[in-house]
């Protein structure tokens, strides 16, 4: 479905040195025969005498022209690379190791390196070759420009769709789109879930497990898992298909990849024109990186045709939220209601200078902190305050009215392995 031939004959012909591009097989054949005629006189007597020459030549090339495609080349970097890779899939066939030494792993993760069932991020080094099994996707934010495009794209040829969006936020969101695909400069990002390994974490660091050994564990013996996700940008004009045939249907795919970065990574951000403008802008690049998740859930979630004081207070109820996942906290259906009566009081807050804004955020989260002894950095509580403030204005301006939307897909946090993708396929 996918295949990109830069990395494929670059890796190649550093392995093996130069490939041939092409075979060229040349074939000739050729035939002569020969008959004369001829009269001869003398001047004293008439000599006649005949003979005849006839000379035909036939001379007939041909040349093949083989080239060697992609896919031969691929091949063979395939059979020369898939004993090395750090992770390839295991067959069903293989065995589990027995209790013991499944206990014995769990333990001490570290001392056995070469192990497929617990992978450590040391393994896991800048340029290594993984093949993995993966729900394909495209990252979120793929998805909302997707999305945005083709609704967009419908309600300027439909007037009774016309007529249920806000024109003017219409507008807005479209050049916001234009603006987002001109930062996408033709990528497209991917966001995958493994098939076969999550990760988990341990004071020595955190690891990816196979989901056979953790099916073959007790329910007491297995660790808290977290989603783990295959990241990188491809190419739009690399695909063999229809992007919207392959990138929003979940098919479970295998994914032969380089990686980009060193073990396990928390965070990614899919926008890597973002990257350099973040430089110089940080809140930039981390509004992007959240962007499409934040959209997902604002269509999921739209309840256009709130007010100010209520737009305010669902501000502040979308930060307790974002609070409580950040810290870990599964928050009671009293403590909601009680978050819902703080937003409520302190709504209007928002609408005044900068210290009654930010009493109004302090007040939600002293009270879901305090709830649970939990504490988190000022610095974290800023960056979730920006992003409560960016959810809850585009679920208004993502509003539609008099319809509701559609359930977003799934937007869960996980960890993350980075890399550059040289060949999706099944």
């Amino acid at each position: 479905m996918y295949l990109d031939e830069v990395s494929v004959t670059s890796l190649l012909s550093s392995r093996t040195g130069a490939i041939p591009s092409e075979i060229t097989d040349t074939m000739s054949t050729s035939s002569r025969s020969e008959v004369t005629r001829g009269l001869e006189a003398d001047i004293k007597i008439l000599k006649p005498s005949m003979g005849s020459v006839l000379e035909n030549t036939r001379t007939q090339d041909r040349q093949v022209l083989r080239k060697a495609t992609i896919q031969a080349t691929f091949r063979d970097l395939y059979k020369n690379e898939r004993e090395r890779l750090t992770i390839c899939p295991v067959p069903e066939s293989v065995d589990l190791p027995s209790r013991s030494q499944l206990y014995a792993l769990m333990d001490s993760p570290e001392r056995i390196p070469d192990s497929p069932w617990i992978i450590s991020s040391e393994r896991l080094a800048r340029g290594n070759l993984i093949e993995v099994e993966v729900e394909l996707q495209a990252d979120p934010i793929f998805r909302v420009s997707a999305f945005f495009s083709s609704f967009l794209d419908m309600i300027t040829d439909s007037e009774e769709l016309a007529g249920q969006v806000d024109q003017a936020q219409a507008s807005k969101v479209r050049e916001f789109n234009g603006i987002l695909e001109r930062l996408r400069v033709g990528l497209i990002p991917i966001r995958c879930r493994l098939v076969d390994y999550q990760t988990f974490a341990t004071t020595r660091g955190e690891y990816l497990i196979h989901r056979r050994l953790v099916e073959a564990l007790p329910e007491d013996r297995r660790p808290a898992l977290t989603p783990a996700f295959l990241v990188g940008v491809t190419e739009q004009d690399l695909y063999w298909k229809d992007t919207r045939r392959i990138l929003f249907s979940d098919a479970e795919v295998r994914i032969l990849c380089r990686l980009n970065k060193l073990g396990i990574q928390s965070t990614w951000n899919s926008v890597k024109l973002a990257d350099m403008v973040g430089s110089l802008l940080p809140e930039f690049s981390e509004m992007m990186n959240s962007f499409g998740s934040d959209a997902l859930h604002a269509m999921m979630t739209n309840t256009g045709g709130s007010g100010t004081h209520d737009s305010n207070a669902e501000t502040l109820v979308t930060f307790a939220s974002l609070i409580a996942t950040d810290a870990g906290i599964s928050l009671s259906d009293e403590e909601r209601a009680e978050v819902q009566r703080l937003a409520m009081e302190n709504s209007h807050l928002l609408e005044g200078e900068l210290p009654e804004i930010r009493a109004a955020f302090t007040s939600i989260s002293d009270y879901v902190l305090t709830q649970h002894g939990a504490e988190l950095d000022a610095e974290r509580v800023s960056s979730l305050r920006t992003r409560a403030r960016s959810q809850a204005g585009l679920r208004q301006g993502l509003a539609i009215q008099g319809t509701s939307s559609a359930p977003a897909p799934d937007t869960e946090q996980g960890r993350f392995l980075d890399s550059e993708v040289i060949a999706i396929y099944w």
